[in-house]
């Protein structure tokens, strides 16, 4: 404030900030004699700020004049804008996950011969599901690990039974859910009719990161003689799902003798499809 501001009018002040209905909210403090709070828009340096706007009275209790004061908000604004992000985006993956769900269900349920078959095998792709949120959430959706992903994944099927090689990889979140779901469905298989079936079966995997793709090899050894199915069960269809189509990626199968064995690869960097 200059010395020859002393005694103007406030709205004649030059500001740099833009607030337009500043004459128009004082008139209305003066009208109504009730104070005023007013956020303006964020400036050209970024900040926000929000315009308190009392009246005071002389001893009469007649307004004479108004206090203008400005308290700068950003760290609220931004925070309130960051919630709004996330709940924004929290309501997009619950739409999602619930499509995936029903899909799930729907395939579960066509594939499976009795109830108790179809109540098992829903349980174990919702517990797999389950699993890859909680890690994903832990990590606040931005990455996942994939030596976390795999011991979470296959700690229910004993994981000394596992050969693990790879050089820890950071998954992005669509990566992790699907790829959570492809090794449930293979631990799962392996489990029922594959290596985990026989008390000397084991299953390797190595996988790496390098570079724009990731792969993984599963492989099954020491299990019973393995023949191809004549029809693909649901297990490979979810498989083709979550690797092809939601990350672009390409999933090959090998029905050897002496165990089945997996190739699955896709982009480390894509658009994915929600």
């Amino acid at each position: 404030l200059r010395p020859s501001d002393v005694g103007r009018p406030l709205t004649e002040l030059s500001s740099q900030l833009d607030y337009p209905e500043l004459k128009q909210h004082i008139d209305a403090v003066f009208e109504t004699g009730e104070t005023l709070n007013h956020h303006l828009a964020r400036d050209n340096q970024g900040r926000f700020y929000m315009v308190r706007i009392n009246p005071y009275r002389d001893k009469d209790n007649r307004i004479q004049g108004v206090v203008v004061t400005l308290v700068d908000v950003t760290t609220l604004a931004e925070a309130e804008q960051q919630n709004r992000v996330l709940i924004s985006e929290l309501n997009h993956r619950v739409k999602n996950m619930l499509a995936v769900v029903a899909s799930i269900a729907n395939r579960t349920r066509e594939s499976s011969e009795s109830k108790e078959e179809f109540a098992e095998a829903l349980i174990g792709r919702l517990h797999a599901m389950s699993r890859a949120y909680g890690l994903l959430s832990k990590e606040r959706w931005k990455e996942a690990s994939i030596n976390e992903l795999l011991h979470q994944e296959l700690e229910p099927f004993s994981i000394d039974r596992f050969e693990l090689d790879g050089a820890e990889v950071k998954l992005s979140p669509q990566q992790g859910l699907s790829l959570s779901m492809a090794i449930h469905e293979l631990a799962t298989n392996a489990a029922k009719y594959g290596a985990l079936s026989k008390p000397e079966g084991r299953v390797v995997l190595k996988w790496s990161g390098e570079g724009d793709v990731f792969t993984l090899a599963w492989r099954e050894r020491d299990g019973p003689p393995v023949r191809k199915p004549e029809v693909s069960g649901f297990g490979l269809s979810l498989l083709q799902g979550e690797i092809g189509y939601r990350l672009g990626g390409n999933v090959e199968t090998t029905f050897n003798h002496d165990g089945l064995e997996v190739q699955i690869t896709f982009p480390m960097m894509r658009k994915e499809t929600p």
